[in-house]
């Protein structure tokens, strides 16, 4: 089980607002660590000093359901769910590019930066991304007129080396 420190004044090593590892000594006490870890305690307090934390319902994963994407094309869509140990990846929208079952998802438009691969059921939304208007963009000339200046610097001529001294 798990707690939060709430009375630090026992101790120099436990802070206030902590969460930790509980493990019961008894009726009152508690073996404190920082680790999933019995043997690997900081000490034994007494059980005042914690507030169990309820651990939260992580939601059920949705289900699989079967989803026709063209693996040749790019999508957005919003994640909607991840595995307890993937927290690190936000709830969002992402690009897409599907494979079968699975998707690799991507942070930027460019498709630059992976963030990984999850299934497809996990995401919802998909919107197909057109790479002409990104392409388009990019095309685009800059034309001249005979009215507008343009300016250069003169370019001096090399005439050899020139022995510099630094001091």
């Amino acid at each position: 089980m798990q707690g939060v420190c709430v009375d630090d004044s026992q101790s120099a090593v436990l802070a206030k607002g902590k969460r930790y590892f509980l493990f019961p000594n008894g009726s009152n006490h508690y073996y404190v660590s920082k680790f999933p870890n019995k043997h690997a305690h900081t000490g034994c307090y007494q059980a005042n000093m914690f507030a169990i934390y309820e651990e939260e319902l992580w939601p059920e994963e949705p289900a699989a359901r079967k989803i026709e994407l063209d693996p040749e094309k790019v999508y957005r869509a919003s994640l909607i769910w991840r595995r307890k140990g993937y927290q690190s990846t936000e709830l969002k929208e992402y690009y897409i590019m599907p494979k079968e079952t699975h998707a690799y998802f991507f942070h930027d438009r460019e498709l630059k930066r992976c963030g990984g691969c999850f299934p497809l059921h996990w995401f919802t939304g998909f919107v197909e991304i057109t790479m002409e208007d990104e392409q388009i963009s990019k095309e685009i000339d800059l034309e001249f007129e005979e009215n507008d200046h343009i300016y250069t610097e003169d370019v001096q001529e090399f005439n050899g080396y020139e022995q510099l001294s630094l001091f």
